[in-house]
């Protein structure tokens, strides 16, 4: 009777360890870095991925960080457990970190507000891995030269008199106004996401466009064709080069 009773212990024990290990699968060592979006407030939110996933913040370094429905950030977390079956939740996490992303629309560039959106270089370093597009936004890893304690303008617009080329496909530029900074030399990492939702058309699930941005000499150094599928997750080539980047330095870009 007692080697019996020995057994079911052992038994028991057994499955106790293995449920732990399952339950262990993710260490508080580990951290993710992603895009997201709010849904919610300070009060109570979920961030919602650009690959599709839901995360619920069970634990937060940075409570009190001032969030807004539609709020559009850079997420460093640690997964603490998946969510359950029957529920909307992906994983629970602890919020490691926030950072606002700049995030605006397709600005309409007229001849009255050209000079304000400005003509100064802006590189992108490498077209194929710098851009992609995600949860109907176009994000962009840009270089740029002056100094971060100075305000820059940065945006994507689509020219009223010139919107797409002889063959109907949308142009987009991207466009830096260095507000009147005197510093050169020294590059410094931007990011934007653009809302694309503007090139939509009724009846398609996707468009081709063209990015453009001129260096130093005025040349077009990025007029790439790129393709806006509605709605879309991010594709793994996109999740792969955001894992491999850190959160851009804080600068004063508008």
């Amino acid at each position: 009777m007692r080697s019996g009773r020995l057994i079911l212990l052992f038994i028991f024990i057994n499955l106790f360890i293995a449920g732990c290990n399952d339950d262990d699968k993710y260490s508080l060592g580990d951290y993710w870095i992603t895009i997201g979006n709010i849904e919610g407030n300070n009060d109570s939110y979920i961030i919602v991925t650009d690959e599709g996933e839901r995360l619920y913040p069970s634990a937060s370094a940075v409570p009190g960080y001032p969030l807004e429905d539609g709020d559009r950030l850079w997420v460093n977390y640690t997964i603490l457990g998946d969510g359950e079956e029957d529920s909307d939740i992906d994983y629970y996490v602890k919020v490691n970190y926030f950072e606002d992303i700049l995030t605006k629309g397709i600005f309409i560039l007229t001849p009255e507000n050209a000079d304000s959106i400005g003509h100064d270089p802006v590189w992108v370093q490498n077209p194929d891995e710098d851009i992609w597009i995600a949860n109907n936004y176009l994000n962009i890893f840009f270089k740029y030269e002056g100094a971060p304690w100075i305000v820059h303008f940065i945006n994507v617009v689509s020219d009223i008199d010139n919107p797409t080329t002889p063959e109907g496909v949308p142009v987009l530029e991207l466009r830096h106004n260095k507000n009147g900074d005197p510093y050169e030399g020294t590059l410094l990492t931007g990011f934007i996401s653009i809302n694309m939702k503007s090139l939509q058309e009724e009846g398609k699930d996707s468009v081709n466009f063209i990015l453009r941005a001129i260096d130093e000499n005025g040349d077009y150094a990025l007029d790439k064709e790129y393709t806006y599928v509605y709605d879309n997750v991010q594709d793994s080539t996109a999740i792969e080069a955001v894992k491999l980047r850190t959160i851009p330095e804080k600068s004063e870009l508008k």
